[in-house]
């Protein structure tokens, strides 16, 4: 009996042996399994989260975007904090327009939509054995997440257009000549706003203006009486203020001056009253003027297809004129955009230097729009630039997280469009 005992503990342990090893293989396999699961589940929380910080940044994801990328990562190594180089693969950020989903219609809220996916790697608890399958060395799990940027609120928009004699040539960006592109763009703009208004929100109605700009800003001015002392002849507008001063003196008389620029003054005239008065010569020289914020799309349309460039260029005047308009909106959100296709030339280039560098008019603008509690952003869109050539004061006007250097038609439009998104729009 004895022997028997002895035999069958003998039994006991050899099974013993070989069990547990498989049991502690299960183990292993199911706590890696259910570590699998809740780093699925990790991964999955975070490219939601990095969706809707995409969103809000509003990138416009062209050539992968190194900022939308940036952004997927911070994200993703916040809730990965042990993350090493190369755990964090196959990055994938998808930016569709409305034309592209098919649930985003004329009849509802223009949205646009992102879409994250990543794969986390990381090492397993139990790779595996002779005896049972495991994981491997490596657990890769993937996840994707999905937000939309909606228009809920309403905007007051001011588009500030080089309308100088460049604009009429043709581009590699669009089929058209490049002003007739911008009109397009703007009509396809103004429609968008449009939608908005048609669902009769109270209170809630988008305005859009323009300013177009050569070498000076003109007005239409055309039937409005007023004393000469107020006319403005011809209709144009140039903001400057000059002082003059004497250059030569013979026997105690001045024969000589010469007129200079106050910068000073120039800033100080940007608060007056945006003027009424004057008479039209528009259709000389030039044919296009400055449009006040409308809700009468249909009208705005009307008359910026029959603008047609000339001139210089002098974007200072545009950005004063278009700060004096964009002054008297009624929305809380402002946005003023700035279109340009080059530098400005001969004086207009210092005198663009001297404002914004020196004199820094861009803050003050952006200072005044933003009292009591308005939202205001001043965008650049530079298109058809020659490298090497950017208009340096504008950039320094609106800083460098506000430009976009489009190479197309649909690259402006898009911006434009994200742009009031972005200003007015909720996530979801």
């Amino acid at each position: 009996m004895s022997n028997k005992r002895n035999y069958q503990k003998g039994h006991a342990s050899i099974l013993f042996v070989i069990i547990v090893p498989a049991l502690f293989g299960v183990f292993m396999l199911g706590s890696d399994g259910a570590r699998a699961l809740q780093q699925k589940a990790r991964v999955m929380d975070a490219a939601e989260v990095a969706a809707l910080a995409v969103s809000a940044h509003a990138d416009d994801n062209q050539e992968g975007s190194t900022v939308n990328t940036a952004i997927v990562t911070d994200v993703m190594k916040a809730y990965f904090p042990s993350l090493k180089d190369g755990d964090l693969q196959n990055i994938n950020i998808v930016r569709k327009n409305c034309e592209q989903i098919a649930d985003c219609n004329t009849e509802g809220h223009r949205f646009f939509q992102y879409q994250v996916s990543a794969t986390v790697k990381y090492d397993s608890w139990f790779p595996g054995n002779d005896a049972i399958a495991g994981f491997g060395d490596e657990i890769s799990v993937a996840g994707a997440g999905t937000s939309r940027k909606y228009q809920s609120d309403a905007i007051d928009v001011m588009l500030v257009a080089d309308f100088s004699g460049s604009m009429d040539d043709g581009w590699r960006g669009g089929s058209k000549r490049k002003y007739k592109d911008l009109v397009d763009i703007i009509e396809d703009v103004a429609d968008e706003l449009q939608k908005f208004n048609d669902l009769k929100i109270p209170d809630k109605i988008n305005t859009i203006g323009i300013v177009p700009y050569s070498a000076d800003v003109y007005r239409d001015l055309k039937g409005n009486g007023c004393a000469n002392s107020n006319t403005y002849k011809a209709g144009e507008i140039s903001h400057l203020e000059t002082v003059r001063k004497c250059v030569r003196w013979r026997w105690g008389r001045c024969v000589e001056y010469r007129y200079y620029v106050d910068y000073e003054k120039t800033i100080e005239s940007m608060y007056r009253p945006y003027e009424q008065c004057g008479y039209d010569r528009r259709l000389g020289s030039h044919d296009y003027y400055s449009l006040a914020l409308t809700r009468d799309f249909n009208k705005f349309k009307k008359d910026i297809n029959k603008f047609e460039p000339t001139g210089g260029t002098a974007s200072y005047e545009g950005i004063i004129d278009g700060f004096k308009l964009l002054r008297h909106g009624k929305n809380d959100n402002r946005l003023l955009i700035i279109l340009s296709d080059g530098q400005d030339n001969r004086d207009y280039k210092k005198h663009s230097s001297e404002l914004i560098n020196n004199h820094k008019m861009c803050e003050k603008i952006r200072d005044e729009l933003e009292r009591d509690d308005k939202e205001a952003t001043m965008y650049l869109i530079g298109f058809d630039y020659t490298s090497g050539s950017t208009n340096i004061p504008l950039d320094n006007c609106v800083g460098k997280d506000n430009i976009l250097y489009a190479q197309n038609k649909d690259q402006i439009l898009n911006k434009i469009l994200s742009l009031i998104a972005e200003e007015i729009g909720h996530l979801k």
